[in-house]
């Protein structure tokens, strides 16, 4: 077994897959994200809905992620498991900026077993193809400000800060 010569994270690295996502991956890809808005509503935004995931609104956006071709859903498997997804697409132009063709990551999210061993960045360097495959100049991406792990990942992609939304609950 070939397993001794690598790390840890070298040797998932060699077993994990990368694949665009299918129907069949339609569940899978909800009950992580049904984690993910559980974990940023604990955390960082007490008014997000997690009732949105496997409602009616929430299937049909991922249906559309996964099917429609100016969108794209990836996930990463693990002996045939997901263990974490990513999903995005072009977006439409702002009327008061004149951007280039520009696409956004919409949400991504890794099971906390596989976080910090790079499944995160295999998914996005696929995102990051289908950009480029897709004639994408932009890239944007939207993170709780509190959450600095996601911050300091997308930082590390090479994302800068360009807008700060402030909030005021009375």
């Amino acid at each position: 077994m070939v397993e001794g010569k690598f790390n840890k994270e070298e040797f998932l690295l060699l077993i994990m897959d990368i694949k665009k996502a299918s129907l069949k991956d339609l569940k899978d890809i909800q009950k992580l994200n049904l984690l993910l808005f559980e974990k940023e509503s604990k955390e960082y935004d007490k008014f997000l809905n997690c009732n949105w995931t496997f409602g009616k609104t929430g299937e049909k956006y991922f249906k559309k992620k996964i099917l429609n071709k100016n969108n794209c859903a990836f996930v990463a498997l693990e002996n045939n498991q997901v263990v974490g997804y990513l999903v995005g697409g072009i977006t439409s132009g702002e009327s008061i900026r004149n951007l280039p063709k520009t696409a956004e990551l919409e949400n991504m999210f890794v099971l906390k077993e596989y976080r910090n061993l790079k499944v995160g960045s295999k998914l996005y360097e696929e995102f990051l193809k289908w950009c480029k495959n897709n004639k994408v100049k932009i890239i944007k991406v939207e993170a709780s400000a509190q959450n600095t792990e996601a911050v300091k990942f997308y930082r590390s992609k090479g994302f800068n800060d360009f807008t700060l939304m402030l909030e005021n609950y009375l």
